[in-house]
């Protein structure tokens, strides 16, 4: 009897050692995530995107992205330096850039 039972254990027990993993030693230290890092450091800013206007008397704001900019403040590397019903004029280095609301966002 004491042997049928101890086949019957070792017969269940051979599914749980064909997939049991290796121990894994607790003072290893785990492996750098340079690549994550890197991936990050060679991916471009996104692109502004204009996404709405608010203008009110003497208080003008821009959705970039996202980020609710006032007149003055920084995108990234571009500076909002006007608003206005239409979209928005953005500098950067001396270069301005303006993005105009399409007509779906304009009602």
């Amino acid at each position: 009897m004491k042997q049928i039972l101890a086949a019957a254990l070792a017969l269940a027990l051979v599914p749980l050692l064909a997939t049991a993993q290796p121990l894994r030693d607790p003072f290893a230290r785990p492996a750098p995530q340079v690549r994550a890092v890197e991936a990050e450091a060679e991916a471009p800013p996104p692109a502004p995107q204009l996404r709405a206007v608010m203008v009110a008397p003497g208080r003008a704001l821009a959705n970039i992205n996202g980020q609710i900019l006032a007149v003055g403040e920084w995108f990234g590397d571009y500076q909002l330096i006007k608003v206005d019903e239409r979209g928005v004029t953005l500098d950067k280095r001396g270069v301005k850039s303006v993005l105009v609301l399409n007509e779906a966002s304009r009602k």
